[in-house]
């Protein structure tokens, strides 16, 4: 009598194709969620330097003079930038500086009368990680000469008494990538109004 049915070899290798077929939808759905996760990661990146550039050089159009008197800028160096800013109404110490790979912005409120900046109260955020500028300069700077479109930035260390346009080169590692090995670069640039000779808004 004859039986209807798989034999053993038949189910082997039925479960062996299947097994196979399941690897490789398993593989296939993992590469998208990853490529999906870091193409999020670029984007989220990506506007968040955006955003860090446009504010800081929002801030640093608008720089003053200090509560106490001092001059606009004080500190003009190719990784770090300190100058005075009104911001919500009081006339801020802005710090902006790189720190291992890391970008970050240290805000100093003034207080007393006379008014003076405690540098012991500087409240310190990151606002960029993943900075992939090195040794290369944040800022760049230069004098009344400068047209906005052609000429040659100070060279450091720079005389703050004679910056009139500034430029950011926010350079930041690509996510979408391998680690550490493409970035991208946004750039900004402006006048500071308060400083400013013949440059245009």
């Amino acid at each position: 009598m004859k039986r209807n049915g798989f034999t053993l070899l038949e189910v082997v290798v039925t479960v062996g194709i299947f097994s196979l077929i399941s690897v490789g939808i398993i593989a296939l759905v993992s590469a998208v969620l990853v490529n999906s996760s870091k193409q999020g990661n670029l984007l989220a990146n990506n506007d968040q330097a955006r955003k860090v550039a446009f504010n800081l050089m929002t801030e640093a159009r608008n720089a003053q003079t200090s509560a106490n008197g001092s001059y606009a800028l004080a500190t003009a160096s190719a990784q770090q930038l300190i100058f005075f800013s009104n911001v919500n109404g009081s006339i801020n110490r802005i710090n902006y500086f790189i720190q291992n790979g890391v970008l970050k912005k240290g805000v100093t409120t003034p207080s007393g009368n006379p008014p003076s900046y405690n540098l012991a109260q500087e409240v310190i955020t990151t606002v960029q990680n993943n900075v992939a500028n090195g040794a290369n300069p944040l800022f760049y700077y230069y004098d009344d000469t400068y047209n906005g479109v052609s000429g040659n930035p100070l060279t450091q260390p720079v005389n703050v008494t004679k910056i009139k346009f500034i430029t950011i080169n926010l350079s930041v590692y690509n996510l979408a990538g391998l680690a550490n090995t493409s970035s991208y670069t946004v750039t900004s640039s402006g006048a500071i109004r308060n400083l400013k000779t013949n440059l245009s808004n």
